[in-house]
């Protein structure tokens, strides 16, 4: 079972399917959706899935930030976690960032993905705080 990733276009078919594995994962467990007016804005980032052979089974979305890139909206089915393909996810961003001459990816973690960022190599900085009503940290790491 092997996962392979790569770049897809916003409003793409795949993109669609990202959403849909997005919403289920975080939103709909908050009772939320994403809006109209967030799904535009992912217009001008970099949305990156990851599949077992036709499956979509991961995404996760890149905000250019000056020569920083904030990382979003990451997500690994349920089903396969546990099997390396969240670190892959990760190592994929990574080399996608630096190949676009970025120098560092930062994030807000769910309190419940903290151990996963840091056996990622990702730093926390800073005090917890809320968003959406569920506790995060910024959590970052230099490429």
């Amino acid at each position: 079972m092997e996962a392979h990733f790569k770049f897809i276009e916003h409003g793409s078919a795949h993109w669609e399917k990202a959403v849909e594995l997005r919403e289920k994962i975080l939103r709909i467990p908050l009772g939320a959706r994403f809006t109209k007016e967030e799904l535009a804005e992912e217009k001008d980032h970099f949305q990156l899935v990851g599949f077992i052979n036709d499956e979509l089974i991961a995404t996760a979305v890149l905000v250019p930030e000056q020569r920083v890139l904030k990382m979003q909206r990451v997500v690994v089915k349920a089903a396969i976690r546990n099997l390396n393909i969240g670190s892959k996810m990760m190592a994929f961003c990574e080399v996608f960032a630096r190949d676009k001459n970025y120098h560092s990816i930062y994030c807000h973690a769910r309190d419940t993905a903290v151990d996963f960022y840091l056996k990622n190599s990702y730093k926390g900085e800073g005090d917890y705080f809320d968003e959406d009503g569920i506790p995060h940290l910024k959590m970052s790491k230099t490429l």
